[in-house]
């Protein structure tokens, strides 16, 4: 019979695995930077946040498999398996976040219409809102703060049933201005990247009833 110990974390793998997920908020976090600087017509500071993004990423990365040889050794078999599932979808978000940062080096977004933009800027606004809420719930979970964990997964919830909104509001504009913009390979790049923007949300609440699912459970146990 599973015990409540199955539910605690060593504090090497709870620091290790809260400096993991800021990782992933930072990737996320630069690539809405980025984004807000291109509003400012500061296109050479944001290319460089981008890029940024993406190496962030690589380090990420890194962390992840050091995590993952770790758990082989600290956790048993309860634990280790949740988080190495944790693990996994957290990696969906900072890849996704590393594709919106690359789709934002290769098409001129200043060019696009207001509208466009206010689109894709809500919706980078909504995934690093939905990604760095991971980070408070992942500790929350660490300390046994099951009750908190449910209602700050809940909150996740309803930020990604917003980005959903804002994606079905982004695309009903590219059909507005499919006439504006003249290069069709444009369209389809801002399609693939207010979808990403979108993903990142949807990775993010994912992540967010898998940590709830989890609390649930360990509260079970009590």
């Amino acid at each position: 019979m599973l015990r409540l110990e199955y539910c605690e974390f060593e504090s090497s793998l709870s620091n290790e695995l809260l400096k993991y997920v800021k990782a992933v908020v930072n990737i996320v976090k630069l690539s809405n930077e980025g984004i807000k600087l291109l509003e400012e017509f500061r296109t050479a500071e944001a290319m460089e946040t981008f890029t940024k993004g993406i190496h962030e990423d690589t380090i990420a990365d890194e962390m992840r498999r050091n995590l993952l040889i770790k758990l082989q050794d600290l956790h048993p078999g309860f634990m280790r398996e949740r988080t190495s599932t944790l693990l996994r979808r957290l990696d969906l978000i900072a890849e996704q976040s590393k594709e919106v940062a690359r789709n934002m080096t290769l098409f001129p977004y200043l060019e696009l219409p207001g509208e466009i933009k206010n689109t894709i800027n809500e919706l980078s606004g909504k995934a690093y809102e939905s990604v760095s809420r991971l980070y408070e719930i992942t500790s929350l979970l660490i300390n046994h703060k099951y009750n908190e964990v449910v209602e700050e997964a809940y909150k996740v919830e309803i930020t990604e049933e917003d980005a959903d909104k804002i994606l079905v509001r982004g695309r009903q504009l590219l059909v507005k201005y499919g006439s504006v913009i003249r290069n069709p390979a444009i369209i389809l790049m801002v399609d693939k990247l207010i979808e990403a923007l979108e993903g990142i949300t949807d990775f993010a609440e994912d992540a967010s009833d898998y940590l709830r699912t989890l609390a649930i459970y360990c509260r079970g146990l009590k």
